[in-house]
């Protein structure tokens, strides 16, 4: 490789360290902020790093003006493929830091280069660890057509550490995930079931989900039938539990069902007896089977004349489909093999929606779950709504540009749309009432809150008047849920002057509000307390009230409109609410799971890049953001070379943005293909239309967490003070400092089941604490290991921390106790307490209700529910922070005094117990204080 000198200003120089520096500051693994702020000087360039949020890698590296450091780009001759990859190489094994790679020559696997018509070079390369592939996890270095580096992004698991030896064989793992499948199963379809070849691979939990997980040794085991079954399941291939478990038929619309009526899917005349060939005569004279037919040849043609691939594997594949399928209707699916639909399914969107499922799994292959899940479901929606754009068929008019926040008049919606202030303004899900109007659209209109002169109570509406009447005349009322009848409210509201009412709820959730009373003539409907919250916190407030039919007279951007099977359109992807979707990541209607729900949300979820792609192609105002469309054409390719070149398995919302910004300044200055004739269609990128596809990831919020998940701590996180008044008397303490059980002498033991092979391992005083925290802390691991049920035994058991004998003094009669900790170990099976002995008594466990603060979160899973923890069935802490496996520091306060009184001798022990295998990382314990409230002089 020639060597490039590089010279730059002063000036630049410093640019480019302050950009390093901004990354490096977000920067977590070790070694990270030194790669950053090396490839900053070494390349004289402004790298920009994005995090993932699961891992703590790097996820998205930018070298905007690329670099020749990484690749032989020399615009007079063409650039090797040997190049690429050495170019490639450098990269890695210089910086790999990034992301958490420490031997890039062992870690990466040598990958498939693949060049673009645009000139461009990329390489896709597989994590592995210790040989064994890690699922989910690929790095993309991306070189332009002069051969410069420009782009490294992807998924990288660092960090492992893992037996690659499996304990369980193959066979078992087959066993064990045909088990769980069985068991949902009936006994026919179960009948039916077959494994695959189960596939050795290491198994990051929480990646798709966006994360922190605890790493796995797995066994990918595919369960299915052949037909309408198919399931991913993951079995630990050390404990031979189920880790995970992911859908491989991805479903047009989320139901499930069996019917034995018909005949099941792919019927008697698949393969052998097709009913239509290509090259037959069209129409065939069935119209479910025309659909379908057309259908297929549309995607086919968007893919092959617009992109230049060629069927979904991009190597000529036959597209198989089916119509008139039995089971399970109305639905439709693409089940690895083929696509197939009920009758009433085979519309032009939904046929191309589900070879949308197709092409996504030969691209990539997003995981069918969380984020990733739901961009899968987006991208068949948006591929299945383009081919509908195009292909002059179906029922295209009326095609008006919609209107924010507006449903169509094929929508039966009930919704309170917030029209100001800004601050909350959006669509808000709703509750019905069963008196009064049942169809109604209430305009733009004052939202006043009601007060019915009675004290705090005065917002409920259960008095008439109202003090504030000719407030609320020609208004909607707002009054909160109270004593009186929801009917009640409503006649009130009606009878001050109201034209609408909106009733807050007083718990989680929406209520239907029951109640009869035929004089009631203005419409009603509930929202969730914290909507109601939200509302009332406001002036200015401005709203619209819909039950029924949208005021949008357009079928643009609704999904399956003519399905006869699924009654209408089944999604709106310009505004996803009108359907019970979200249409921002922060909207109510985000599903935060379970797996077992939906695999996480896919297809409610699949609303948020659903509207951002809507928003690209139309334009339109939305949330703080004003968006100029930029048609069809370009959204497409950008959208397309996203898929293609920078997604990938464990892809979520903030690696779709990343992706489409980057895909848009890629194609930049080019003569796009024409989606329909492949002919270039005269539409050029430029800047301008990239602020629009950034304005639009802004706008349904593709970088924003999903707070409202409420993904909690395990332990609060504002404790009371320690004394309820007066001060603390310390009279036993030990804050571990210096690295040493410093402050009492505690006695350390463990101990595993009988017949078990328990490792020996106990407590110890560590530092470079989790969440930053100073100093040093006393720490049992929760190992991450072992099997269940083996021949080599079980690793269960537990690990002690005894105190010394503390006595009590004369005088402390509110004595109590108090110690900081970090609690991460597996839910319900492994966790934590504390047990006392007074006068060399017996070990008792302290109560939860002596917790004055923090108390056991939970009760750990029985033996006779097959846990071996020697702590089975005891109260504990146990588990971690909501949604990851990490925790977060807190401190608990307990009253001792139920325990001893002045003068005893008592001893403090801290036990944390695990099963037989699987773990997460452990119990930290810090700033331990036996003590007694003087009250104040």
């Amino acid at each position: 490789m020639a060597r490039i000198h590089l010279k730059l200003s002063v000036l630049a120089l410093a640019a480019t360290m302050a950009v390093a520096a901004q990354a490096a500051n977000n920067a977590t693994l070790p070694g990270q902020s030194e790669a950053i702020a090396r490839l900053g000087v070494d390349t004289g360039l402004s790298p920009k790093v994005s995090f993932h949020s699961a891992t703590g890698a790097a996820r998205f590296v930018r070298l905007d003006q690329g670099s020749s450091r990484f690749g032989l780009g020399v615009a007079a001759r063409a650039v090797g493929d040997d190049e690429l990859r050495r170019g490639a190489a450098q990269f890695m094994s210089n910086y790999g830091g990034l992301f958490g790679i420490s031997n890039s020559a062992s870690e990466l696997a040598a990958g498939q280069l693949v060049k673009d018509k645009y000139g461009g070079a990329h390489l896709s390369q597989k994590q592995l660890y210790q040989g064994v592939p890690v699922f989910g996890a690929e790095l993309k270095s991306h070189f332009d057509a002069a051969g410069k580096l420009s782009i490294v992004n992807g998924t990288f698991v660092p960090g492992i550490q893992l037996n690659t030896q499996p304990s369980r064989s193959a066979a078992e793992a087959a066993a064990a995930a045909k088990k769980m499948v069985v068991a949902e199963l009936s006994s026919s379809a179960s009948a039916k079931l077959g494994t695959a070849r189960p596939t050795l691979m290491v198994y990051r939990q929480g990646l798709a989900k966006g994360v922190e997980g605890s790493n796995h040794l797995v066994w990918e085991v595919e369960v299915g039938n052949g037909v309408d079954v198919r399931e991913f399941v993951y079995v630990d291939a050390h404990s031979g539990k189920v880790v995970d478990r992911i859908a491989g038929i991805h479903e047009g619309k989320n139901r499930r069902a069996f019917d034995a009526a018909n005949v099941a899917q792919p019927g008697p005349n698949y393969p052998a007896t097709p009913f239509w060939v290509e090259g037959g005569a069209l129409p065939t004279g069935n119209t479910e089977a025309d659909n379908m037919i057309y259908a297929s040849g549309e995607i086919y043609d968007l893919f092959k004349n617009a992109f230049g691939r060629d069927s979904f594997d991009g190597k000529g594949a036959i597209m198989d489909s089916i119509f008139n399928r039995g089971n399970g209707c109305p639905n439709a699916s693409w089940n690895g093999t083929y696509i197939s639909f009920c009758p009433g399914t085979t519309t032009d969107d939904i046929t191309a929606h589900e070879w949308g499922h197709a092409y996504t799994q030969y691209t990539h292959g997003l995981i069918y779950a969380w984020q990733p899940g739901a961009l899968n479901e987006a991208y068949s929606d948006i591929w299945g709504e383009t081919v509908d754009r195009i292909n002059g068929r179906g029922g295209d008019t009326p095609d008006a540009v919609r209107t924010a926040g507006a449903c169509t008049v094929s929508t039966n919606a009930t919704l309170v749309n917030i029209l100001a202030p800004a601050a909350i303004a959006g669509v808000k899900s709703a509750g019905t009432a069963a008196f009064g109007p049942q169809t109604f659209a209430l305009g733009n209109k004052s939202v006043v809150v009601v007060n019915d002169g009675v004290g705090a109570s005065g917002t409920d509406a259960c008095e008439t008047p109202f003090a504030n009447a000719a407030a609320v005349s020609g208004n909607i009322a707002f009054v909160d849920r109270g004593s009186c009848g929801f009917a009640v409210k409503v006649k009130n509201a009606q009878l001050n002057g109201a034209i609408g009412v909106i009733v807050g709820n007083n718990a989680s959730g929406l209520i239907n509000m029951g109640g009869t009373d035929a004089t009631i003539t203005i419409p009603a409907l509930s929202v969730s307390q914290a909507d109601g919250t939200a509302i009332k916190g406001q002036t200015g407030v401005m709203a619209s009230l819909q039950r029924g039919p949208g005021s949008d007279n357009s079928v643009r951007w609704l999904m399956g409109e003519d399905s006869a099977g699924f009654g209408g359109a089944i999604r709106d992807m310009y505004n996803p609410t009108c359907y019970g979707n979200p249409g921002k990541v922060s909207d109510s209607q985000y599903a935060c799971g379970p797996i077992s729900s939906d695999q996480g949300g896919v297809h409610s979820n699949s609303g948020v890049p659903n509207h951002g792609y809507a928003l690209i192609v139309d334009g339109g105002t939305y949330n703080g953001q004003s968006i100029a469309g930029i048609g069809l054409t370009k959204a497409a390719h950008i959208y397309y070379r996203a898929q293609t070149v920078y997604q990938s398995q464990a892809s979520g919302f903030p690696e779709h943005a990343d992706a489409i910004e980057q895909s848009c300044a890629d194609l930049t200055g080019i003569n796009l293909n024409h989606l329909k004739t492949g002919l270039p269609s005269g539409e050029i990128i430029s800047s301008s239309d990239c602020q629009q596809v950034a304005k639009a990831a802004l706008a349904v919020e593709l970088r924003t967490a999903p707070a409202q998940c409420g993904f909690q701590t395990l332990l609060a996180q504002n404790p009371p003070a320690m004394c309820p008044s007066g001060s603390p008397t310390v009279i036993a303490a030990d804050g571990f400092d210096g690295g040493r059980r410093n402050g009492l002498k505690w006695q350390l033991s463990n101990g595993g089941v009988a017949g078990g092979s328990f490792t020996p391992r106990n407590f110890g005083v560590v530092n470079k604490l989790p969440g930053g925290r100073a100093g040093y802390a006393i720490y049992a691991a929760d190992i991450n290991g072992g099997v269940c049920g083996g021949s080599t035994g079980s690793e269960a058991g537990v690990q002690r921390l005894e105190s010394p004998e503390i006595t009590i003094p004369a005088g402390a009669s509110t004595l109590r106790m108090s110690f900081d900790h970090w609690v991460s170990t597996e839910a319900g099976y492994d966790g934590a307490n504390l047990k006392i002995s007074v006068n060399g008594g017996a070990w008792t466990l302290v109560n939860a209700a002596d917790f004055i603060y923090n108390p056991y979160n939970t009760t750990l899973t029985t033996t006779a529910a097959g846990n071996d923890n020697p702590l089975a069935g005891q109260p504990a802490f146990s588990g971690g922070d909501g949604g990851k496996v990490g925790g977060s520091w807190g401190r608990s306060l307990i009253n001792l005094a139920p325990y001893a009184a002045p003068g005893a001798k008592v001893k403090l022990r801290f036990e944390l117990g695990n099963d037989c295998a699987g773990g997460a990382l452990g119990w930290y314990v810090d700033d331990i204080s036996v003590y007694s409230c003087t009250p104040a002089p």
